[in-house]
């Protein structure tokens, strides 16, 4: 397939990275000389200088031959356009990430108008991964898949985990209908064996059912916190969708920021919510207003050391959960060393929501993990596939694959080697070290390149454009 990439930072670069290994013919356009460059001397695709707002620009680059153009810019309104002028030159598909929130209120810019399939708001879709997670019914972070039937659990294995620490997989007394499909030690996913040993500090992402990852729960005594009041550190478009969501379900909200203006707008936007100027680095004010006493804390500032740093001292000085926006892949390791319950990026969001939507067809969510170092998949099986009628010991799958559920039936199925995929399947898989085009190779799932649903999709956003 052919896609044009209008925008070449942070997102933009690493969508390219992807889309190069799974084979693409790529068109990169940008303003600044030095990112072009950079992306020249990175990676194979052609790469152009210039305004990708401009129909000239657009025109004479040969976006009209693209079957899909991702505009990735810092400005919305260039996506907007971008975008405008990309589906009048022709071009079927489209992706904007748009994330101001005047452009998401009760105004509505129909599909025709704007020849947009998807809108993706990376602030509003962390907002709501992290709302997730501080309301979660379960007492360890999960990822729902197969219509919510499994979820993938990360549990924390500390001290006193006695059942798991020094224990091989074999050994572990855990429900039948349980998966430990990886492992996550000092910053690097393992794909365990039967005599992998669980160490203190581990990660475990366990594939199972609801009641099973409440037994679990239960064997390390992990109980589920409620969340009636939370602290958030950063007044930006995270911070301020996040307030907003919480408020709504009642919680006692309270949001610290350093600069004035951003306090007076988010007090006029955010009735409900306490706003409070101040530096929140600042031990003292921390403790003044209650950091040892709220149940969660969420710092979603733009600097991401300050977000993990803030985010242990909140931690240390009693916050039941605490939860930090990290953009950088570097600081992945961080995060479990320090203690952070969890870490949050608006980039990997955004890219996740691309690759799924450039993928289409067959393949219906990706969940990447530690910055991208793992990934999980879900996809249908078609009647054509070769691997129909063939149990899962006999597919030859590579090291670092594992199928961690299968959906038949609305029945789930946990499965072992002995298990036979059946066509219409609904495959849960989790991967190491491969890309999504690998993971579809192996099972066989074609099909067209993208199918989105009819109509104007509208991911991460309070409303439609």
């Amino acid at each position: 397939m052919k896609i044009t990439i209008i925008g070449a930072g942070k997102v933009g670069l690493e969508i390219t990275r992807r889309l190069v290994d799974e084979g693409h013919d790529l068109v990169v356009i940008d303003r600044e000389e030095a990112k072009i460059a950079r992306i020249e001397e990175e990676l194979d695709v052609l790469a152009f200088r210039g305004n990708g707002a401009s129909a000239l620009t657009l025109k004479n680059c040969g976006v009209a031959e693209s079957d899909l153009v991702v505009a990735v810019t810092n400005s919305d309104e260039i996506n907007m356009i971008a975008c405008l002028i990309a589906r009048r030159l022709g071009v079927p598909r489209t992706i904007a990430r748009v994330r101001d929130p005047d452009y998401t209120g009760d105004f509505r810019i129909s599909k025709e108008e704007l020849g947009i399939d998807l809108v993706i708001n990376p602030e509003f879709a962390a907002a709501l991964e992290i709302s997730r997670l501080l309301t979660v019914s379960l007492p360890v972070y999960t990822e729902p898949f197969a219509n919510g039937k499994v979820q993938m659990a990360e549990i924390n294995i500390e001290e006193g985990h006695h059942e798991f620490v020094n224990k091989r997989l074999q050994e572990l007394q855990i429900p039948k209908a349980c998966l430990i499909v990886g492992i996550s030690r000092q910053g690097k996913m393992i794909v365990p064996g039967g005599h992998d040993k669980i160490q203190t500090g581990d990660t475990l992402y366990l594939l199972a059912h609801l009641d099973s990852v409440n037994k679990v729960c239960a064997r390390i005594k992990k109980k589920r916190q409620r969340m009636h009041s939370v602290m958030i550190l950063g007044g930006g478009r995270i911070g301020f969708y996040l307030a907003e969501r919480l408020s709504r379900r009642g919680m006692e909200v309270k949001i610290i920021e350093q600069n004035e203006q951003k306090c007076r707008e988010l007090a006029e936007r955010l009735p409900p919510v306490l706003i409070l100027k101040g530096d929140g680095t600042d031990v003292d004010l921390l403790k003044r207003e209650g950091v040892g006493e709220t149940d969660g804390f969420v710092a979603v500032t733009g600097i991401d050391e300050e977000n993990l740093l803030i985010a242990l001292l909140a931690k240390q000085l009693g916050a039941k959960r605490v939860i930090a926006k990290v953009s950088r892949p570097s600081y992945a390791p961080l995060v479990e060393r320090l203690g952070v319950d969890a870490a949050i990026s608006p980039r990997l969001i955004t890219i996740s929501e691309i690759l799924r939507f450039i993928r289409g067809g067959r393949l219906l969510s990706l969940s990447l993990l530690l910055n991208g170092q793992a990934e999980v998949v879900e996809l249908i099986i078609p009647a054509n596939s070769r691997v129909v009628g063939r149990s899962l010991e006999k597919l030859g799958l590579p090291k670092g694959v594992i199928v961690g559920a299968i959906l038949r039936d609305r029945k789930i199925i946990i499965p072992q080697g002995k298990d036979v995929i059946q066509e219409n399947d609904r495959l849960v898989v989790f991967a190491v070290g491969q890309t999504i085009r690998a993971i579809e190779a192996l099972f066989d799932v074609g099909g067209k390149d993208f199918e989105p649903e009819p109509g104007f999709t509208h991911i991460g956003s309070g409303a439609a454009l």
